[in-house]
């Protein structure tokens, strides 16, 4: 029941979005998921989130009321059907019925992004200080507090966990859609649509089948972005990036910097519309224009990127006081890498960087050698100027800061065992290279837009087409697009059909098939000390990933994991009655 109320609840948000913020259609989701979620993020920090949840769940179901009362009075109508929204809704349809069957497998999720969001289900507050359960208590809570708000009215399971941040990606790619002004060009969606399924290609190494935030930054940034674009209207610019960036912000310690691309560009879009609002009026105006963008624009970035921000680094310092996180940007931490580690570091830095099995370097050449050819073809068959080429420099620009602070990290702020085998390269890379790929699709799909020698007027789009030969080679753009997008779009399901099929074999459901999946009222903790005994042969004791995986399903903090190899760690421990229960891994010599 409370799971039915939720649908409602989430509906009425998107259409109190909709109709009463005036924000198109395509861009209400991502708008209102990022707004429960300040508003949540807001409860958690005042210690009344479940009171706050409450709220957010009985305020959406009051917009549901008003588009009931709407639909009644035949103030609104339903949209027809056409053939890119069925396109996405049979898309959206598959990946929910998929997501549902399928289990988390990353080591992450059990040291920490599944592991803080049930605890916020059990404790339904932030960890503090003494909440020896959560290792990274400093790391921003922005997707794990939407999670929370689905789990809890729709159930608790694995599936429902995936679906509410898989939730949160598919608004990003519906708002990716909105950016399309001629709906009726079906080149523009099948486009965007292969190209969005390619940049699953960046996301193999985690794929959706966890809580990992790492291909969710980039998507909120280029919905971002898209919302930007269309968005005419200053304010309601300022009031949708005011949610938009202040979330990107709290997903992630490194969102501050996607919501800082996201927010550029959207300063950048209000100066562009103040000029060509003063060029319409007297000179006198022109001068008084961009001053007034320019405090627009800092408006958005003081409220969307430093509010939220400066508010969650005050409650690690005050509530989390005493608490060393992970990565300490300032400090003196015992554990970096010393000075005479920092040149092999950053020449395996740049090897790795540049490698040719490396995935974000292979999407680099690629996008890099379509820019090149989609350019030179508009150049000389168009005979347009595209914006392509200016946006794949910007892009490098920003690629040389995010690869510039990724080696800021490894050198600086990680431990020194981490920083030397580059612990994350490869998440991190194909991060900031989603970004950099979908800036250039986005791109690309406007600069195809404007390109058309024919708009579709009135009349029909039987008069679409300069000649037939333009037609032509229209419908092989559309069928050449549809089917790469189909062909990623069949691999990525494909392949979560394998994982979930060999979800007993891995370390999480070995350990789940022995220990269960414990969900103890009010998250009291379990007291009994307990032994693991398994082999490392995979590292898999010695990196601690069995730890966090049992303490994850048993839920409890004292668990000790030890190499069944080496009987003189653990024997002496057995006969002095250390542990309270015991667990041999299966299929272990």
């Amino acid at each position: 029941m409370t799971g039915i109320l939720l649908a409602f609840s989430l509906w009425g948000s998107i259409f109190a979005v909709c109709r009463l913020g005036k924000i198109r259609f395509w861009f209400a989701p991502v708008v209102a998921i990022s707004g429960i979620g300040l508003f949540l993020f807001a409860g958690a920090l005042a210690g009344k989130l479940p009171l706050f949840a409450d709220l957010a769940l009985a305020t959406g179901l009051a917009g549901s009321g008003y588009f009931a009362g709407c639909l009644a009075r035949k103030k609104i109508a339903f949209p027809g059907w056409t053939l890119p929204g069925v396109c996405i809704g049979a898309l959206a349809g598959i990946f929910c019925l998929l997501t549902l069957r399928l289990k988390l497998t990353h080591y992450d999720n059990f040291s920490h992004w599944a592991l803080i969001v049930k605890y916020l289900l059990l404790v339904e507050a932030l960890p503090g200080a003494e909440t020896t359960m959560i290792p990274f208590r400093d790391y921003p809570p922005g997707v794990s507090l939407i999670i929370y708000y689905i789990c809890r009215y729709a159930g608790h399971s694995q599936g429902m966990m995936l679906l509410a941040q898989n939730g949160v990606l598919f608004a990003c790619f519906f708002a990716l859609a909105g950016i399309v002004e001629e709906k009726r060009r079906f080149l523009l969606y099948s486009l965007l649509g292969a190209g969005c399924a390619m940049l699953f290609y960046l996301n193999l190494t985690i794929r959706i089948n966890n809580l990992l935030v790492d291909f969710l930054l980039p998507l909120l940034a280029l919905a971002s972005m898209a919302y930007s674009c269309r968005e005419r209207e200053k304010f309601r610019l300022c009031l949708g990036q005011s949610l938009l960036l202040g979330f990107t912000g709290i997903v992630k310690g490194t969102g501050l910097f996607f919501a800082g691309v996201a927010g550029v560009y959207a300063c950048w879009r209000l100066v562009q519309k103040e000029r060509e609002k003063g060029a319409r009026k007297s000179a006198a105006s022109v001068s008084v224009a961009p001053i007034s963008a320019a405090l627009a624009a800092v408006l958005v970035l003081a409220v969307s990127l430093a509010a939220p921000f400066l508010l969650w680094q005050d409650h690690v310092r005050t509530d989390l006081a005493g608490f060393e996180g992970k990565f300490q940007i300032i400090g003196d931490a015992k554990e970096e890498a010393g000075e005479d580690l920092y040149g092999q570091i950053t020449g395996d830095f740049i090897r790795a960087a540049i490698h040719p099995a490396d995935r974000a370097f292979q999407a680099f050449v690629f996008c890099s050698a379509l820019t090149a050819g989609a350019s030179l073809y508009a150049r000389i068959r168009l005979k347009r100027k595209w914006k392509l080429l200016r946006v794949y420099f910007l892009g490098v620009l920003m690629l040389a800061a995010y690869y510039g602070g990724m080696l800021y990290l490894y050198l600086f702020t990680m431990l020194e065992e981490e920083a030397v085998r580059l612990a994350g390269f490869s998440r991190y890379a194909c991060s900031g290279m989603a970004l950099f790929a979908g800036m250039l699709l986005l791109c690309l799909v406007k600069d195809v837009e404007n390109s058309f020698a024919v708009d579709i007027d009135e009349r029909g789009a039987y008069r679409a087409y300069s000649s037939p030969g333009a037609k032509r080679r229209y419908q092989n753009a559309v069928l050449v697009t549809f089917l790469l997008g189909v062909n990623f779009f069949y691999s990525e399901c494909s392949g979560l059909e394998v994982i979930r099929d060999g979800y007993e074999e891995t370390l999480p459901g070995r350990v789940q098939a022995l220990t269960g999946d414990a969900w103890p009222a009010r998250g009291k903790e379990d007291p009994e000390r307990y032994l693991i005994l398994a082999s490392d042969a995979e590292g898999q004791v010695s990196s601690g990933e069995m730890r966090y995986v049992f303490r994850y399903f048993l839920w409890a903090e004292d668990v000790e994991v030890r190499d069944i190899r080496e009987p003189e760690a653990w024997e002496a421990e057995i006969r002095e009655g250390k542990y309270d229960r015991i667990f041999w891994m299966p299929g272990e010599p």
